[in-house]
């Protein structure tokens, strides 16, 4: 996190923010480099074997589309893994070369192994990443074969296009495209001091903000908050890869020191919440710090905290108030401390922390393709709803295959009334539904992005063509960067691969001299006719309902929670650095992994846009309860840090609490979300655990560890709807007077 600064370096902190590692940039343009070298590599092997221009033409295109397919399915960095899955993408293709070929020519049977094709290009999903890209190539080549009606004769020339292909993009991504997990752990590093920086400037914006925005602007930190925690996940996905670590440090190593700079980033925003009063002095000082934090500006931060420290710790609150405008207190030299240590951060990286190593290290979440996995690792275990009671018990691919068998029987036989040559583009909108998906919500929603996406497109891909003039070279220019464009974005919405997905396929008819207004408005049609057949399959057969899947996420979440705080009295625990031993570092990356995956999985619930999809849905008590979660894992983690320091172990009302708020999360977590009220059994264990900790309190103010435990009680409290008044009348004891009146901006502010 080293500082940096200019417009260019605020630039740079957005880029690696949005994209840790920048390990998509890298797979797009390795892409890019891997379809226009394939291109040309076909175009040169046509030449030189005497094929004709449409033979070549056919060639350079499908080489192009298994360079895309193959360079996306070889993310993984260890070479041995990248040749096994290069070694079967011919395979693939032929596996929907031959059928196709086999019933050339009569309809009927046709549409039989097409449907019989969806359901095993989905269902051998749940054999493994590569085998979604085996589905794909087999969809790939049953539709080159129709499309160019081959007969079983016309399969060679094709196969060997295929393995030139695959050969070209395993040699590539095994030596100049290569990854390179050491180079790929430090810029992930490096967005991790972004994101960091991100989170200082959501503490300046909140403590500037009006008083009629407080909300929001909380709700804003404790997203960016969740981000930050999201690439230290992608931190601890990467120090497990062969030759990523740095010389010098172990795994755990790396994780613990992550761990230290996202407690002081966690500090940061705790005491920035607590000092969030518009138009208090304090505030108007520490958004100062904020300010310079987030811009990059450490000198000039590390400067001004140091003289608000100064002017606490030794002059005195007179010569405070001179300094920062205002009254001095501990929370604004609890801001200043923490923007100190944040400036510190790149000294940290240097020098690995002392503790132990693990040999069976294991990262919290195994990256997929260099990234966090999706929504079906929490949805695999979900029942799907309806009145399929033999088929829901069935797990997530198998139950995916059918649906898309389901759907593609319709798609086939309405796509064809539009048009009997190009039926096949409302089948890949009815697949495409259940892409990456796990829910219906999110296959509903990504069908909507496909009609969205593929109308833009049309537009967008009729100006390129005119552009390009109908020259071969412009258009396959085009072609290749839009597919890069499209693979890109495809994390921010799957609109933009439709877009740029389109864009090249309008690029291809041009090239074939077939575009024409009643094609484009064809294109829109099929594809809109197959979306919305895709989201009523969604909706209608076996549906994996979006809540159903949050409560599984919810209870996995809470579990985790309690698992951190059981860690904190298990005996053996050294306590000589925080946060604690590695098993508990390990644990507390589990919980910012469930965070990560609840916050996922609702996202539904949390996007306006998903509003219209779920029935009765909130899209603002969505986000406000997310915010409420991520509150909760920061304040976990502070329990950890400070409970780690904590030398007297032998305190039984200490030991009691912690144990009594790990019972009472369990407990929480069974219990339904839409209940009423909590189980009679959360209730009964908050109160003990809270009357426990205001007894270790009543003698004296409370120290850090026993206000971080109040803290964490109070957010246990408010996830499970209990109000103060149901506390206080349970306890017989007044509620703390710590926690504010006003709802949302009390729950978010911790309790001090």
């Amino acid at each position: 996190m080293a500082p940096t600064r200019g417009t260019a370096a605020g630039a740079w902190d957005r880029l690696v923010a949005s994209d840790p590692g920048l390990h998509r940039l890298h797979q797009a343009l390795s892409a890019g480099v891997a379809i226009s070298t394939t291109i040309g590599l076909q175009y040169v092997y046509g030449r030189a074997v005497g094929s004709g221009a449409q033979d070549a033409l056919v060639a350079m295109l499908l080489g192009a589309v298994v360079a895309l397919t193959g360079w996306t399915a070889l993310g993984e960095p260890r070479p041995w893994p990248k040749v096994r899955t290069a070694a079967f993408f011919p395979v693939a293709i032929l596996a929907g070369m031959l059928p196709s070929a086999a019933v050339a020519g009569h309809t009927a049977a046709t549409l039989g192994v097409l449907v019989v094709l969806l359901f095993l290009t989905v269902y051998i999903r749940r054999f493994g990443p590569a085998f979604s890209f085996y589905g794909t190539m087999v969809w790939i080549g049953f539709v080159f074969t129709a499309f160019l009606r081959l007969t079983a004769a016309g399969i060679p020339s094709l196969l060997l296009t295929v393995a030139i292909s695959s050969a070209w993009v395993l040699l590539l991504s095994l030596t100049v495209l290569r990854v390179r997990p050491d180079r790929t752990l430090r810029r992930v590093q490096q967005a991790f001091g972004a994101r960091a920086r991100a989170v200082a400037g959501a503490c300046s914006e909140l403590l500037r903000s009006p008083p009629g925005d407080t909300e929001s602007h909380l709700i804003r930190l404790r997203s960016r908050q969740l981000r930050l925690a999201e690439t230290a996940l992608v931190i601890d996905g990467w120090s497990a890869t062969t030759g990523a670590l740095p010389e010098g440090w172990s795994a755990a190593a790396l994780r613990r020191r992550t761990l230290e700079a996202h407690l002081v980033v966690d500090d940061l925003a705790t005491a920035a919440a607590a000092l969030s009063t518009p138009g208090d002095g304090e505030s108007r000082a520490a958004a100062d710090i904020a300010r310079h934090l987030a811009r990059n500006e450490y000198p000039a931060a590390r400067r001004r905290a140091a003289q608000l420290c100064g002017a606490v710790r030794t002059t005195g609150e007179s010569s405070a108030r001179a300094t920062d405008g205002g009254r001095s207190s501990p929370l604004l030299l609890r801001f200043a401390e923490a923007a100190l240590a944040f400036t510190d951060f790149a000294a940290w990286e240097r020098t690995p922390p002392k503790i132990d190593d693990v040999p069976d290290f294991s990262p919290a979440a195994a990256l997929v393709l260099g990234g966090l996995p999706g929504s079906s690792a929490v949805a695999r275990g979900v029942e799907a709803r309806g009145g399929w009671t033999r088929l829901r018990g069935l797990s997530q691919p198998s139950r995916q295959a059918l649906q898309v068998a389901v759907a593609g029987a319709p798609a086939i036989v309405l796509g064809r009334l539009l048009s009997p040559d190009h039926y096949y583009w409302a089948v890949a909108a009815a697949l495409l539904a259940f892409a990456g998906t796990s829910t219906s919500a999110e296959s509903v929603t990504k069908a909507g992005s496909a009609v969205v996406g593929t109308l833009l497109g049309l537009g967008v891909g009729v100006g390129a063509a005119e552009l390009a003039g109908g020259h071969t070279a412009a258009v396959l220019v085009v072609i290749v960067v839009s597919l890069v464009l499209g693979l890109y974005l495809a994390p921010l919405s799957y609109g933009f691969t439709a877009l740029f997905t389109t864009t090249a396929v309008v690029q291809l008819y041009a090239l074939l001299h077939e575009l024409s207004r009643h094609l484009l408005l064809l294109r829109l049609e099929e594809t809109a006719l197959g979306a919305a057949i895709g989201a009523l399959v969604a909706l209608l057969v076996l549906r994996t309902d979006t809540r159903d899947t949050v409560r599984a996420a919810r209870g996995r979440y809470f579990d985790a929670v309690a698992d951190v705080l059981r860690a904190l009295t298990e005996p053996g625990r050294d306590g000589a650095l925080p946060p604690g031993t590695p098993e508990l570092d390990a644990r507390l990356r589990v919980l910012d992994l469930r965070t990560h995956q609840l916050a996922l999985v609702a996202t539904p619930l949390t996007n306006p846009l998903g509003h219209p999809v779920i029935r009765g849905n909130d899209p603002r008590r969505g986000r406000y309860r997310m915010a409420l979660h991520t509150s909760l894992s920061l304040r976990i983690r502070t329990v950890a840090a400070t409970v780690a320091y904590d030398t007297d172990l032998s305190r039984p009302g200490l030991v009691r609490a912690i144990g009594t708020l790990a019972d009472a999360a369990e407990a929480l977590g069974a219990t339904s979300p839409r209940a009423a009220r909590p189980a009679d059994e959360v209730t009964r264990l908050l109160v003990d655990a809270q009357d426990v900790l205001w007894s270790e309190s009543v003698s004296g103010p409370p120290d850090v560890a026993v206000r971080a435990l109040m803290g964490a009680a109070h957010l246990i409290g408010r996830l499970a709807d209990l109000s103060s008044p149901v506390r206080a009348a349970r306890s017989g004891r007044r509620p703390r007077p710590a926690a504010p009146a006003e709802p949302v901006a009390s729950s978010l502010r911790p309790v001090e």
